[in-house]
């Protein structure tokens, strides 16, 4: 989900609507419509778009609302999206779409980001050493796991002929330790055990090379130890996404991300047109977020009146 397009999107709605303003039956906006305008911002991709709420008519109709039936329109914009978004049946749209086009399901996992992983790891921490070192070997698990039986049979018969045959090479190297030797014989002896399978029980032998090829890593050396961490990762990946994903998690962070940058909003700014685009006279505002520069469109009785419903909102996720 684009947090730009929610944030203009579902900033109570009227964030995104701040520049158009207006009563809903004023301006000739149905729920209906708005429902479809928020599903469609919801679901798309991409950084830095916004989707209108209002046609073109409706957005000339709002301008010339005053600022008093601007406020309640924001009011009522507000209202009505929350009750769209937080309605049961479309909270569960929204958990099947993110299901297919990112695998985001909810496992009631705790589960750290992996650049937070990564970035910790760094820090020296023995604790965050080992998150790390297991996040990677759950990582490598689903690689392993993942080209085995997905791969086509034949294809992945030549590669296993290969591997086995390099394993058989090192096994025999004179300079190779008495550990790597013993290492390599036991690659060898699994890969000669399995090396007729892939006829006669392909998927035995796709999971036997698979453990095969995580042993070699020093990864899990059992079929119930690879295949267990592949499982635990992909567990771990899809809670990941779905704490990305889900839609309360987004409303709430881009809500807080609202609320703390209203403060700065400078309603006065001046702006300027330069080769034919509005900008403003002062360039540091025009690296300011999306939603800055809603609330500033919006002007500040009615963006005040949405960031009120903001509030509210917050209290409830």
């Amino acid at each position: 989900m684009n947090k730009h397009l929610v944030a203009a999107a579902l900033i109570c709605v009227p964030v995104a609507a701040l520049s158009w303003q207006g009563g809903m039956a004023a301006i000739d906006v149905t729920e209906s419509a708005l429902r479809s305008q928020i599903e469609r911002a919801t679901r798309q991709k991409g950084d830095g778009l916004m989707l209108s709420m209002l046609g073109p008519k409706q957005l000339a109709a709002a301008k010339a609302l005053s600022e008093s039936m601007q406020v309640a329109l924001m009011k009522e914009l507000g209202a009505a999206a929350k009750a769209i978004v937080m309605a049961p049946a479309f909270l569960a749209a929204h958990e099947a779409y993110i299901a297919k086009e990112y695998k985001a399901v909810n496992h009631g996992l705790k589960v750290k980001n992996p650049e937070d992983v990564a970035r910790q790891a760094g820090s020296g921490s023995e604790a965050a050493v080992a998150d790390m070192q297991l996040a990677l070997q759950r990582q490598m698990a689903e690689v392993y796991v993942k080209m085995a039986m997905e791969t086509k049979i034949a294809d992945l018969k030549t590669m296993f002929d290969m591997t086995l045959a390099d394993w058989v090479k090192d096994a025999n190297r004179p300079t190779r330790s008495a550990k790597d030797k013993a290492k390599y014989a036991k690659l060898v002896a699994g890969g000669e055990a399995i090396k007729d399978l892939s006829v006669t029980e392909p998927d035995k032998f796709r999971r036997g090379y698979a453990v095969l090829l995580s042993t070699a890593a020093d990864g899990p050396d059992t079929e119930a130890k690879l295949f267990g961490a592949q499982e635990s990762g992909q567990k771990d990946d899809e809670q990941v996404a779905w704490d990305t994903h889900n839609l309360r998690g987004a409303i709430k962070r881009l809500l807080t991300q609202a609320v703390a940058e209203a403060p700065t909003v400078d309603f006065a700014a001046k702006t300027e047109l330069k080769g034919g685009v509005l900008v403003f006279v002062n360039p540091a505002y025009e690296k300011k977020s999306l939603t800055w520069k809603a609330m500033y469109r919006a002007g500040k009785a009615p963006a005040a009146a949405g960031l009120e419903v903001a509030r509210a909102w917050l209290k409830e996720l």
